[in-house]
């Protein structure tokens, strides 16, 4: 196996590992929580802080009705209850039992539409619990395959890691640091084969002496232009 050979094969299995690390990205962030989910999860606590104010409200307007009931038996008490003669103050004690049974079905009202509230909170809370576990459990679904896919993938690097390890020791040391080199500043291709005459990353046309040391593949010959080793294949 020449230099040159040895060196793309080199590169193939880097760029294999490479995909396979993309893609394991990939995975891990179709793991974490997807749009659909937190949307769900945002609605949900917006209902359960609708519940939440909806029973604070009810619960003020039960002690409010609550309060002036007994504000109402109490002035019915005085006025009925026989500690209270003079004519004036009866006057005073009657028009105060009216008006306090004038204003009994007004907080009556809003105590009800208050309850009515709660109840609808409630339903709007259930479904929208109902909504997250039926989105949950279709991305628990997919995650299984997700799952299963990633741990291909990692028993797939793991054999290409022992073929890279392989492959790394055909390459003299001086080859490997040139290699990492091109890889590292020429966007991962350090290894550019020789098409129809010219190089296949940058499309440079080479010469026909320089085809000739290519396809001996005896040496490491780069292109010109890009810098890349060139392999005929």
């Amino acid at each position: 196996m020449s230099r040159v050979s040895s060196l793309y094969r080199l590169q193939s299995t880097d760029d294999e590992i490479d995909r396979c690390h993309i893609r394991l990205r990939e995975i891990e962030t179709a793991l974490k929580d997807t749009e659909a989910v937190l949307h769900c999860r945002s609605i949900l606590a917006e209902a359960e802080a609708r519940l939440q104010a909806a029973r604070a409200a009810a619960k003020t307007a039960e002690h409010t009705a609550a309060a002036h009931q007994a504000k109402l038996e109490e002035a019915q008490k005085g006025l009925y209850g026989g500690s209270v003669r003079n004519p004036k103050e009866l006057q005073d004690r009657q028009s105060e039992v009216e008006s306090l049974d004038r204003y009994r079905p007004i907080l009556e009202d809003r105590l009800l539409d208050a309850m009515v509230e709660v109840e609808q909170a409630e339903l709007g809370g259930e479904a929208a619990s109902r909504e997250l576990a039926r989105v949950e459990a279709l991305g628990a679904s997919k995650n299984a395959d997700l799952l299963e896919e990633q741990k291909q993938l990692l028993e797939r690097i793991e054999r290409l890691e022992a073929e890279r390890e392989a492959a790394s020791a055909d390459v003299p040391v001086e080859d490997r640091g040139v290699y990492g080199h091109l890889r590292d500043t020429r966007g991962g291709l350090a290894v550019a084969l020789l098409q129809d005459d010219s190089c296949a990353a940058c499309g440079l046309i080479q010469a026909n002496s320089v085809r000739q040391t290519i396809r001996i593949g005896a040496e490491l010959t780069r292109c010109r232009q890009c810098g890349r080793i060139l392999y005929a294949g």
